[in-house]
């Protein structure tokens, strides 16, 4: 009787550890796709993220060229060593343009993961870009 009892007891533990690791299992799957949802939900969010910063700089970069084809044509206008130095200028703006432009389409074809590395960079050099462009069609009296 006594090894009845210790066999009962036995297949009892065995029954009880048998349910926790089948318990164990399924939140261990319930976990794992609580997990795989996060990782969705931050990867669309990057997206979204990434998809808005793109569509500003490039908003930013519309309003930029134009303000650079309203200082050409102004240019356009003066003549000798002033407009020798302000087509310097131009070409110089011209090209800060064409980088960020560069850089945007890098930053579009990057992954979420790696997007951001060029973040900051193109923040500052669009901040230059614009700050030029409002320093030469200050000189050229387009400003405002």
């Amino acid at each position: 009787m006594k090894y009845y009892n210790i066999s009962v007891i036995l297949l009892c533990v065995m029954i009880l550890l048998s349910a926790c690791s089948e318990k164990s299992k399924d939140e261990l799957s319930q976990t794992k796709e609580e997990t795989r949802e996060a990782v969705e939900d931050v990867k669309k969010d990057l997206e979204v993220t990434k998809t808005e910063f793109v569509n500003d700089v490039e908003e930013q970069l519309s309003s930029i060229e134009e303000k650079i084809e309203e200082a050409k044509n102004k240019i356009g206008e003066e003549s000798g060593e002033a407009k020798s130095e302000l087509q310097q200028q131009l070409e110089s703006l011209q090209e800060k343009r064409d980088r960020l432009e560069y850089d945007l389409e890098e930053i579009k074809a990057r992954s979420e993961d790696n997007w951001q590395e060029l973040k900051e960079d193109v923040d500052d050099r669009l901040d230059n870009l614009k700050s030029s462009v409002d320093s030469l069609t200050a000189k050229l009296g387009l400003d405002g």
